[in-house]
């Protein structure tokens, strides 16, 4: 590793973080080779995380009101000295080599300009099924999205300097999608990396509900986001995310739309079962992944999973049909 460590910033937008900051932050500063400085933005929070970052002698930044982690990233940009930013989310610890690896990367191409990392497949804090679905679920994709790509998910994820004063910053009107969108702004002439050696632990979200709304939330804003897109005349990337497969969405939805159908004229009832196994074959590496803890989580993981994507479809299909997104400007 030739790119000197030294240089690098990590910034970390924070809002009442205190159950996972610690964890994080000692992570950071277990690193092989540790950054040249640490910035926590207190994204007006209430929990004592900021007494917490000035524990370990981060740079605090505060932030009021609350405006959201587009805005506390952009706020930790701004005060940043490093030629490289690695923007880290507080509810991750990384593993004791990711800001190296993620050096690393970068180093052996010039035109890389972004290196994000991979969820490890086990949780930060597990907090029950549901956590380690989700979790399983975001390393299961992002490992399958490994080398180079367009979306661009600011999670834990280094960005040339140069490259994130190219896009201009994060949306700070955004809440959700935030990360997805800045990508849309990067010059194609940046290559997005996502490299499976650079990782980290997440704590995710526990409860079904939880979990179902913000998918749902999420799932509203992706129809803006590919309007957003568009190739402006200054030049930019496309979002394509592999997070959601068409077989998967389609296998799902003639689920779920086959068991209504069924009971208006049975002979469709063959529908639902022929596509329920067509969904478990597309989703094959994460339901292996779930193998390790035997049948039974095998089934849950395909049961929530099926959960999921439909309430992603629907969101989706909600906000394509949805009137005011087709004012929304690229």
């Amino acid at each position: 590793m030739s790119t000197p460590l030294t240089e690098w910033s990590v910034v970390i937008p924070c809002h009442n973080a205190a159950k996972t900051l610690r964890r994080c932050l000692e992570s950071v500063f277990a690193q092989t080779a540790p950054p040249g400085e640490v910035i926590v933005v207190d994204d007006a929070g209430t929990d004592g995380s900021a007494a917490i970052a000035a524990e370990f002698g981060c740079r605090v930044v505060e932030q009021r009101p609350n405006r959201g982690p587009a805005a506390a990233r952009n706020l930790g940009a701004a005060t940043a000295a490093g030629e490289v930013l690695f923007f880290l989310d507080s509810d991750l610890a990384l593993e004791p080599d990711a800001l190296e690896r993620a050096a690393d990367a970068l180093e052996a191409d010039a035109d890389t300009g972004v290196v994000q990392g991979v969820y490890a497949p086990e949780p930060l804090v597990d907090d029950g099924p549901v956590e380690r679905y989700k979790v399983l679920f975001e390393h299961h994709w992002r490992v399958r999205a490994a080398g180079t790509g367009s979306a661009t998910l600011f999670a834990l994820t280094a960005i040339r300097a140069k490259a994130f004063a190219d896009t201009g910053g994060f949306d700070e009107s955004l809440r959700d999608g935030e990360d997805v969108e800045l990508g849309t702004r990067l010059p194609p002439r940046w290559t997005v990396r996502t490299d499976p050696a650079v990782r980290g632990r997440h704590d995710d979200v526990d409860t079904l509900g939880g979990l179902l709304a913000e998918q749902w939330q999420r799932s509203l804003r992706f129809a803006e986001l590919l309007i957003r897109s568009r190739r402006s005349a200054e030049g930019g990337q496309s979002v394509r995310t592999v997070s959601l497969g068409p077989v998967t969405v389609l296998s799902c939805a003639l689920v779920v739309a086959g068991l209504p159908l069924a009971m208006w004229w049975p002979p469709l009832a063959v529908v639902p079962p022929a596509a329920a196994a067509v969904f478990g074959v597309a989703n094959t590496g994460l339901l292996r992944g779930a193998a390790v803890r035997g049948p039974g989580w095998v089934a849950a993981v395909f049961g929530l999973h099926l959960l999921y994507v439909a309430t992603a479809g629907l969101a989706a299909l909600v906000g394509v049909l949805r009137p005011a997104v087709w004012t929304v400007r690229p």
